[in-house]
C-alpha cells in the first residue's frame, strides 16, 4: 500500500537516522539539512529505484513499437524480397548474395568461386543454410547479423523507463500456463542509440515487457521502498552534516543494503513463479482425467 508521504516527509525520516534536525522545506536556504537532501534526493531515487524489482513501481506494457535498423552492406532489410540465383559450378559469387539449392536459401559468406560440388562448398562454409524456404515472399528469418547491433529487432523504451524486468515473460506459455522454455524472459540487450536514446534490442518480432518506471510521485511509494530509500538518503547526506569521518555514512549503507534483502525477498515473495508443469501439460492426464487434478 502507499504511503502517501511526500518528499519533506522522506527527508525527515532520512534526517532522524542520523540525528539530524528536521527541515520543512527541501528549498530552504538558510538550512543544511534541506540543502543536503535537495542535493542528494533524485540521485538516491534514481539509484534506489535501478536496484531491483519493486513492485510499487512495476508496469507492464507491450507491445512496445518497432524501430527499423539499417542492414549493413550486402543484407536486405527486415521484410524484404530476397534476390537469389539458383546455385551453379564453376561460377563466382560475392560475399552475401543469396543462392538458392534444394529448396532453401543459402548465404555466400565471403566471395569465391564455386566448386563442381555444392556440398563442398558449404561443407567448405561458403555457403550457410537460411531458415526460410525458396518462394518465401519475405525473407523473414534474418538475424542479428544483418545490423551493427547484432539483434533482429530494435524498439523504443518508454519515457519513465528504469529497469527492464522482463521480455515476453507471459508469452512463452501453452495453453496450460506452463513456461515450456523454463525461463520468464526472452534475451536482450539495452543500448544507447544516438537517435532514440536507450532502445531494447532482441530477436523476437514482438516485445511485451514488465519494467520498473520512474515514479516521481511520493506517495506512491510502500513502506518497503521507503524504508530503502530512507536508509539510503541518510547515507548520502550524513557526512555533510555529521562531520564524522564516514562513520554514520557506513552504518547508513550497511542498513540500506539489509533492506534491499529484505525487499528482494518480499518483492519475490509477491509474484508467483511459473515453473514447467510435466503433469499439466500431459496429453495423457488431460485424456484420461481432463486436467492435472481430476
Amino acid at each position: 500500500m502507499p504511503t502517501t508521504l511526500a518528499p519533506v516527509d522522506l527527508c525527515n525520516i532520512a534526517l532522524s537516522k542520523i540525528g539530524a534536525q528536521s527541515i520543512n522545506s527541501m528549498t530552504d536556504p538558510t538550512s543544511p539539512p534541506a540543502l543536503a537532501c535537495n542535493a542528494n534526493f533524485n540521485l538516491c531515487y534514481l539509484e534506489v529505484s535501478r536496484s531491483g524489482k519493486w513492485n510499487c513501481l512495476l508496469t507492464p506494457l507491450g507491445p512496445l513499437v518497432a524501430i527499423p535498423q539499417t542492414p549493413l552492406p550486402g543484407y536486405p532489410s527486415l521484410g524484404s524480397s530476397i534476390t537469389a540465383t539458383a546455385w551453379a559450378p564453376l561460377t563466382a559469387y560475392l560475399a552475401n548474395v543469396y543462392v538458392t539449392f534444394g529448396g532453401y536459401y543459402y548465404q555466400v559468406m565471403f566471395n569465391y568461386t564455386s566448386t563442381v560440388s555444392f556440398l563442398n562448398d558449404l561443407t567448405t562454409g561458403c555457403l550457410t543454410q537460411t531458415d526460410v524456404q525458396t518462394g518465401s515472399p519475405n525473407y523473414l528469418g534474418l538475424s542479428g547479423s544483418a545490423y551493427a547491433s547484432g539483434w533482429a529487432f530494435q524498439y523504443a523504451l518508454p519515457d519513465d523507463f528504469q529497469l527492464l524486468v522482463t521480455l515476453n515473460g507471459n508469452t512463452s506459455l501453452d495453453s496450460s500456463g506452463a513456461d515450456l522454455d523454463g525461463s520468464c524472459s526472452d534475451e536482450y540487450e539495452l543500448m544507447t542509440d544516438p537517435v532514440n536514446g536507450q532502445c531494447l534490442y532482441c530477436d523476437e518480432p514482438q516485445a511485451v515487457i514488465q519494467y520498473v518506471k520512474n515514479q516521481p510521485d511520493c506517495t506512491q511509494f510502500d513502506s518497503i521502498f521507503t524504508d530503502a530509500f530512507t536508509y539510503k538518503l541518510a547515507a548520502a547526506v550524513a557526512t555533510p552534516l555529521r562531520q564524522d569521518g564516514g562513520k554514520m555514512q557506513e552504518q547508513m549503507l550497511g542498513e540500506y543494503e539489509k533492506q534491499l534483502r529484505k525487499a528482494r525477498a518480499r518483492n519475490g515473495g509477491e509474484q508467483m513463479v511459473r515453473r514447467f508443469n510435466p503433469i499439466g501439460t500431459s496429453r495423457f492426464v488431460n485424456a484420461r482425467w481432463g486436467g492435472a487434478n481430476g
